[in-house]
């Protein structure tokens, strides 16, 4: 699918130089990735006008970003042409006064950095990549190590009590003593909402959500000679007993803790960072997941193993 170049051509126009069949499978795919969320949504009290305001906020910024790109005149009148909304619509949407989604998953991005120094620096890790203790409080001895150093190395500038608070919660490390920092796990991962704060958890789905969604884009819109991401699929082609299912799921919590921690190793030590100012980072999510089914499917084949999908294509059963 090749890409179109954004001009003053409105929506229904450029609808015209799509597909009825591609038209409706893009639009079956907003609804499949939204889906899900409606219960969440339902649960929080926000209303359908909000996410639609959240979805044309969305649309409004990467047009603008686009046309930016193309060193056009970026008047409210201009991009409410393009995008087929009123010039009071574009003008909310664009208003910095207004309240706009923040960067997601920052909290979580300085956590995974902070447990990834703390497992790689030789300063703060031992012999086949266990963290050491970590002094709570510095001291004087330059040979003691302490939280306050980490988190300068790993994420400066970045609020101290926040992320010990964080690592706690996450139960990814622990005090001991009153005065020493004890790292647990690698992976800081929040395993229930019922906290009275659960920001953190919508900040990493968001992360998470907006990764994967990132991923398929790129592989819809590149070129021919683009590079295609890696997207790797394995569901099973039968339902599965709960004790299929919490084996399933013990194996691949294990396997996938494994695999990223593997390469979250490789890319502390064989990657450089780009000086240019236009890098991008890059990375590779793992996620378990339950598939539902129409009623005339669950009884379908049962054959062992699962059907495994590679680059959007259904492949052979293993």
């Amino acid at each position: 699918m090749s890409t179109t170049t954004i001009d003053d051509t409105s929506p229904m126009e450029a609808a015209s130089k799509t597909s009825s069949e591609e038209r409706d499978a893009l639009l079956a795919l907003f609804t499949a990735l939204l889906r899900p969320l409606m219960p969440v949504a339902l649960e929080r009290g926000i209303s359908v006008r909000e996410i639609s305001d959240s979805v044309r906020r969305a649309y409004v910024q990467v047009l603008e970003g686009r046309m930016a790109g193309q060193d056009r005149q970026l008047s409210d009148a201009r991009l409410a042409l393009v995008a087929g909304l009123t010039r009071s619509e574009v003008q909310l949407f664009r208003d910095p006064r207004r309240k706009t989604a923040a960067p997601v998953g920052n909290a979580v991005l300085q956590i995974a950095k902070l447990l990834t120094v703390w497992h790689t620096h030789p300063r703060f890790s031992g012999a086949y990549g266990l963290a050491l203790d970590l002094d709570l409080v510095a001291q004087t001895d330059p040979s003691r190590r302490s939280f306050d150093e980490l988190v300068e190395t790993a994420v400066p500038g970045a609020d101290r009590d926040i992320l010990l608070d964080e690592l706690i919660a996450t139960n990814s490390a622990e005090i001991m003593g009153h005065d020493t920092l004890r790292c647990r796990r690698r992976v800081a991962v929040r395993l229930s909402s019922d906290d009275a704060n659960v920001t953190p958890l919508i900040d990493r789905a968001a992360k998470c959500l907006e990764a994967a969604a990132s991923s398929f884009a790129h592989n819809l819109l590149r070129e021919n000679s683009g590079k295609t991401f890696f997207e790797r699929m394995v569901v099973s082609d039968h339902a599965l007993s709960e004790r299929s299912r919490d084996e399933f799921s013990a194996i691949a919590q294990n396997r996938g803790d494994t695999y990223v921690t593997e390469l979250d190793s490789w890319i502390a030590k064989h990657t450089e960072p780009d000086e240019s100012g236009a890098g991008r980072r890059y990375g590779v999510g793992v996620y378990f997941f339950e598939e539902s089914q129409p009623p005339e499917q669950s009884a379908g084949a049962r054959s062992p193993g699962g059907d495994s999908s590679a680059d959007g294509r259904r492949g052979s059963t293993k």
